[in-house]
């Protein structure tokens, strides 16, 4: 069954940043804006991995662009958005990139708590704060990608759920300030995708419980996500924001799952 349901060039008028774009959910979302007719700016940290996504987009491609850099540093940062702003009409902004590690609270070092905090909190308020005129002007929105379980917690994620929660208080926060100016800002908690990265963080005995936790009973598909964030991106979506949208097969609502060994 496919997860494609909006229609055809719908977002043929939309400019959108999409942050992680070179590889896992934030390219699925990269590409399923660009089949739905945007024009998408690719962010990421690997040039390579940015130009793979260009090259998966087939007829897109000629309306993709990508930046590489790396989020936290804020000099590179504010020259990026600058450029991007002179360049394009930014109608979206899509902060997907983001990133921890797995670990007990008590080995989790200064150093390593800040890296998480910097790179899935300040980032992104820093991403909308400096998108913030080009998206007032075009009266744009704002998706932040975010983790499920930021209101009951996760076992060995304590970095990672307090920036995660932070950045639903600032989506709120903002959705409330800048609605003013037309701006939507709203939260997806994707639970667990099929990706990659989730390979990479997730040991093969820890899976299953994974999959056991979530009630519809199987991982979240990156398509599905992709397609929910073209729809708040959308004419279709102008009336919803400071939203909190779970796309987790209600594992938010399941008991915590341990994924330390």
């Amino acid at each position: 069954m496919s997860d494609a349901v909006l229609k055809d060039e719908c977002l043929k008028a939309e400019t959108v940043v999409v942050t992680g774009a070179g590889s896992g959910l934030g390219r699925a979302i990269a590409l399923r804006l660009l089949g739905l007719g945007a024009k998408v700016i690719g962010i990421g940290r690997l040039a390579e991995r940015l130009e793979e996504t260009g090259a998966l987009a087939g007829d897109g491609a000629k309306r993709y662009s990508s930046r590489a850099l790396d989020l936290r540093d804020e000099a590179a940062l504010e020259s990026h958005v600058a450029a991007i702003s002179q360049a394009h009409a930014v109608t979206a902004l899509v902060n997907n990139a983001g990133g921890q590690f797995v670990a007990p609270a008590t080995a989790i070092t200064r150093r390593g708590w800040n890296a998480v905090i910097d790179l899935n909190l300040t980032a992104v308020f820093r991403l909308c704060q400096l998108f913030q005129p080009a998206l007032a002007k075009s009266g744009g929105a704002i998706v932040n990608i975010s983790l499920s379980p930021i209101e009951r917690g996760a076992l060995g994620m304590v970095h990672g759920i307090a920036a995660r929660a932070g950045v639903l208080g600032m989506t709120k926060s903002l959705a409330l300030e800048w609605a003013p100016q037309g701006i939507r800002v709203n939260c997806i908690g994707p639970g667990s995708v099929a990706t990659a990265g989730l390979d990479e963080e997730v040991s093969a005995e820890t899976k299953p419980r994974l999959v056991a936790g979530i009630p519809l009973g199987r991982l979240t598909r990156p398509e599905e996500v992709a397609e929910f964030v073209g729809y708040l991106v959308s004419p279709a979506g102008r009336m919803i924001s400071g939203q909190m949208l779970q796309i987790d097969g209600l594992a938010h609502l399941g008991a915590p799952i341990d994924l330390l060994p």
